[in-house]
């Protein structure tokens, strides 16, 4: 992980200097974000009056040389001459990171329903159904993919060409189905597991990845077993 370094910065101003503080903040905001290292700065203010900065820096030594620059240290001073009443200044260590976008977060669910319709869709051949389940720029990779059409790398790039190929899969192969053996899901992508049967050919497992953003797949890739 990175040597991220966050500061916590909790304050409050003296009565009658917010005007004059202001302005000071703002120069001093800016000479810190051309700093090298510098990653962000939030301010917040509750009602009572206490302000919290989040000042998040890229490693320990950025924030060092934040520390010791000259004009760094002359607005601490003048702070704590002119402004602050009180202050508690934190820096923390980032030891953990998780995130979450709700604008492509779909429930596990709902990814797993989308898995059970593309397996319904395949099963009756419905091509429509089927590609409805894709983004328009989505992606499909297959090992069969890449030995038919080696000049893909096994790569198809939307839905017209991923019509073509199930379509031309299904004309040659009339026999063959998918038989679920597991569905699994997160916030992002759904597994699945099937045994693939074709007359004539022995039985193997499959698994194959859905990549999804919004209900719809962007991606999905095939792996034999």
């Amino acid at each position: 992980m990175p040597d991220r370094r966050l500061i916590v910065f909790r304050s409050r101003l003296r009565p009658g200097v917010e005007d004059s503080y202001n302005p000071h903040a703002e120069r001093v905001y800016e000479r810190a974000a051309a700093m090298p290292g510098f990653v962000s700065a939030t301010d917040y203010r509750s009602d009572d009056g206490e302000r919290l900065a989040l000042i998040e820096w890229a490693g320990a030594n950025e924030l060092a040389a934040w520390r010791d620059l000259p004009m760094h240290r002359e607005a601490q001073q003048q702070g704590r001459a002119q402004y602050y009443s009180e202050y508690r200044l934190d820096v923390c260590d980032i030891a953990r990171t998780s995130t979450f976008d709700g604008t492509t977060w779909t429930k596990g669910a709902d990814l797993r329903a989308i898995a059970h319709a593309w397996l319904d869709c395949f099963a009756r051949r419905d091509l429509d159904g089927l590609l409805a389940l894709y983004a328009d720029n989505a992606t499909h990779t297959s090992p069969k993919i890449r030995t038919r059409h080696p000049e893909t790398g096994g790569l198809l790039h939307g839905k017209a060409a991923m019509r073509a190929w199930w379509q031309d899969s299904f004309d040659r192969l009339p026999s063959m189905r998918y038989e679920p053996t597991a569905i699994t899901a997160d916030s992002r992508r759904v597994f699945m597991e099937y045994i693939r049967h074709v007359e004539g050919e022995p039985d193997y497992p499959v698994a194959e990845v859905l990549e999804c953003e919004a209900g719809k797949i962007v991606a999905s890739r095939v792996f034999h077993g």
